[in-house]
């Protein structure tokens, strides 16, 4: 009788240590959710757990982060983690199973909040990979024939001057199409100022202390299409937040991050916020009291 290749796979797997995590809608970078399980660091040396761990997605895509310790527990450092939980524009509420396959090298499995699990990288990270593969190739493109010309003309240096000249403004009239892209001026209904820099303006009341909606004109012109991660700063910028948005048939939200955010600035019901773009996924927030 032929074995079951995803049953002998799972029992496989479960003689492997593993742990799990829940990410909440809460702060994804607390140091207690990053906390490693007592039980299950005692199967492991002080020489492993003073190096790092190697995360590894179904789709083949890993990060590395490092293993920190405080008085109470082992913990997955800061940087590593949150840059983890941004690639894969995680926060809300997914399920994590972390498996070691040896030598601090880790298997996560991802399921959503529906129960079904992440077989590919989130669409914006997968776009991203897309074009700098493009802008590769075109950029390898102009440097072979910038070689040629210099090498076929008796005028090659004025010819590769200007290529680069022209390469240069290429460069930049497409820099300005994106920034225009995202830093659109237009006034719309949510109260977006009219103004060199993309904003908006939004009255808070008691629901948008734990979830706040994104005007329709707002997510129409300046917002992304799936769910991503923004960093929200104060206005002096020493301090910022990485909130979850989050894209629904009903409306776009801030969600995940959200709530700690407004804690610890504070917002409260009847303030006026206004958030001003700063790059396609920063903001700067004002808050103004009655």
């Amino acid at each position: 009788m032929a074995r079951n290749s995803d049953y002998d796979m799972c029992k496989e797997e479960r003689k492997r240590e593993s742990f799990f995590k829940v990410l909440q809608r809460v702060d994804f970078s607390s140091e207690n959710l990053r906390a490693l399980p007592y039980d299950f660091v005692r199967s492991f040396s002080n020489n492993e757990l003073s190096g790092k761990m190697k995360i590894k997605a179904r789709w083949g895509s890993s990060w590395e982060v490092e293993i920190c310790k405080n008085p109470r527990f082992y913990f997955m450092e800061k940087s590593g983690w949150v840059k983890f939980v941004r690639d894969n524009a995680l926060g809300d509420n997914e399920f994590l199973t972390f498996t070691h396959k040896g030598k601090m090298r880790f298997t996560v499995n991802i399921f959503k909040q529906d129960g079904k699990e992440m077989l590919q990288p989130p669409q914006s990270m997968a776009s991203m990979a897309s074009s700098r593969r493009r802008r590769t190739k075109t950029e390898q493109g102009i440097s072979y024939l910038a070689t040629t010309i210099t090498a076929e003309s008796n005028g090659g240096e004025n010819y590769t001057r200007k290529l680069n000249f022209e390469k240069k403004k290429a460069a930049e009239s497409q820099n300005s199409k994106r920034t225009e892209k995202v830093f659109s001026v237009r006034r719309d209904s949510a109260g977006a100022s009219s103004s060199s820099v993309a904003e908006f303006t939004t009255f808070i009341k008691k629901s948008y202390l734990i979830f706040m909606r994104i005007p329709k004109s707002v997510q129409s012109i300046h917002m992304p299409m799936q769910r991503t991660i923004f960093k929200i700063h104060l206005p002096n910028m020493k301090k910022s937040w990485n909130v979850v948005y989050l894209v629904a048939d009903r409306g776009a939200s801030f969600s995940g991050g959200w709530k700690r955010l407004a804690q610890e600035y504070p917002v409260a019901v009847g303030d006026t916020c206004k958030f001003s773009f700063i790059k396609q996924h920063e903001l700067i927030l004002f808050v103004s009291k009655p």
